[in-house]
């Protein structure tokens, strides 16, 4: 999060609007490919995990074997669509013919790392499924540390989309070839060969990923399409406005994948050992306690976006980016819990429900962005993104919950936005006082008033977020960790009195 941050003002500011419009648009089409994993890479988490649960290494060896053979076919097809897209991209975005060129370029260049991604990533979802989310963490931050510092010193110096493109290819591998020494390191057993290749094994991957593949193409039009949309029907430059406000929402959003992340194999371990009852159990403290942990970002996205922006980017941007960021942040305080609880169901194995009403979801996002963005602007497709996940996460999502789990729709409301959002009014009321009498210079001054204010959170979340048992388990492991402090303060401090005594 920190890295974005730093990150996206320094691209914005040396590569201009334009280029960094067409940036925007190289990774909406690129992650469009990236749909080529078609589901397979979640459901090998999952299947990871059950397998270990049960401590069936000959099924984990046909899973891991398989995956790569889908995989390393699945690769080459997306090279050469990224070389299709590439060589037609004018016909796509209208934009000076330089630009255009570079463009096209990064595009190959970025299927070959969507390709590589796509292979290694089968080892990052062994990992994924072992819950060593401790050692993904390490290996995608130090990652993720090398992409900032060699992007501030190659583009610093000049580059452009191409250097952006090939830099985004050279830390892929390194994050590839770290994926398959943690993997193998966690599972030395673990073996890959011609016998392990599994027809059936491929079926059951397959049939469980088909509906796993339609949510995700679905949610790839939900949160990658606009770009393209606003590029389509507006000059490239405005691109960056919506890219600016879109860009915080995923980091917002990146912490709550972080959660979903873990969640996952979790919910699908529970499940195998200990029978659906117990998984869901698990997956409705996950929900709440989950929203509660994201929602002071996307609060302070809400009230205090705009603010936020003109410290960070600048002034030019406050206005309209601003507007944007606040739009979309409005309706990610409810449809963050419901895309957790969406991850807990395909978990669970039972999305297959899920998947009609992301399709009408896209659709839906898709038609109200053009239309809204033609009249609106690109505030209008902000517009088209936020109005179909108030639907979503507050219509559909109580009746898909009675449905599948036989949850009441109020019990799914209370857990899910009534008691994370209650929670949240001290701190979102002081977070909008703040912002309308307290005039922040710089970001640090920000990030202080924030700072202040997120007690305020603490305090909520206590009272309204957290059930009776939960507060108990919390008093048990700060009393503990308390107790712990002071009894190595006190062993400490007998030590140096030994010491000093035998000194005599």
């Amino acid at each position: 999060m920190a890295i974005s941050f730093v990150l996206s003002p320094f691209i914005v500011h040396h590569l201009g609007d334009a280029r960094y419009g067409l940036w925007a648009v190289v990774g909406s089409i690129i992650g469009y490919l990236g749909l080529l994993d078609f589901g397979v890479r979640q459901g090998v988490t999952r299947f990871v995990a059950r397998h270990e649960a049960t401590g069936d290494r000959d099924a984990a060896n046909r899973l891991v074997t398989t995956a790569l053979g889908l995989f390393s076919v699945i690769g080459v097809v997306a090279v050469v669509a990224g070389a299709v897209i590439a060589l037609n991209l004018q016909r796509i975005v209208e934009a000076p013919s330089d630009y255009l060129h570079e463009a096209s370029v990064a595009v190959f260049v970025a299927s070959i790392t969507v390709a590589l991604s796509l292979v290694s990533g089968v080892y990052g979802a062994v990992i994924a499924g072992l819950q060593r989310f401790d050692l993904l963490n390490v290996i995608d931050l130090t990652c993720e540390v090398l992409r900032a510092g060699a992007m501030f010193h190659f583009v610093g110096q000049g580059g452009g989309l191409i250097t952006l493109a090939t830099l985004q290819l050279s830390v892929a591998a390194v994050r590839g070839v770290a994926y398959v020494i943690a993997a193998h390191r966690l599972q030395p057993w673990m073996q890959l060969a011609r016998r392990f290749h599994d027809r059936m094994t491929r079926t059951e991957i397959l049939s469980f990923s088909a509906y796993t593949f339609i949510i995700h193409a679905s949610v790839m039009v939900l949160f990658s399409a606009d770009a393209l949309v606003i590029a389509a029907i507006m000059p490239i430059t405005q691109v960056v406005f919506f890219v600016i406000g879109a860009n915080l929402i995923q980091v917002a959003m990146q912490m709550r994948s972080g959660v979903s992340n873990v969640i996952y194999p979790l919910v699908s371990s529970k499940q195998a050992s200990d029978g659906l009852g117990a998984a869901s159990l698990l997956m409705w403290k996950s929900v709440r306690l989950s929203t509660i942990i994201v929602l002071p970002i996307v609060i302070t996205f809400l009230t205090r976006g705009p603010t936020f922006i003109a410290l960070w980017m600048g002034p030019r941007y406050m206005s309209t980016a601003g507007a944007i960021l606040q739009i979309l942040a409005l309706g990610l305080c409810v449809y963050m819990s419901y895309q957790i609880f969406g991850n807990s169901i395909i978990a669970l194995a039972l999305h297959k429900g899920l998947a009609p009403a992301y399709i009408a979801e896209a659709l839906l996002n898709l038609s109200l962005s053009v239309i809204l963005g033609s009249t609106l602007g690109v505030t209008g497709v902000a517009w088209g993104t936020t109005i179909p996940q108030l639907i979503m996460a507050l219509g559909f999502a109580p009746w898909f919950c009675r449905k599948a789990l036989g949850v009441p729709a109020r019990e799914y409301a209370m857990q899910a936005w009534i008691r994370p959002l209650a929670a949240m009014v001290p701190f979102a009321a002081a977070s909008f006082l703040i912002d309308r009498t307290w005039t922040a210079p710089n970001l640090y001054y920000f990030f202080g008033q924030v700072a202040i204010t997120i007690p305020l959170a603490i305090v909520g979340s206590w009272i309204f977020g957290l059930q009776p048992d939960e507060r108990d388990r919390l008093r048990g492991w700060l009393g503990a960790s308390v107790l712990r402090r002071v009894r190595r303060q006190v062993d400490a401090g007998t030590r140096g009195e030994v010491t000093q005594f035998r000194s005599l």
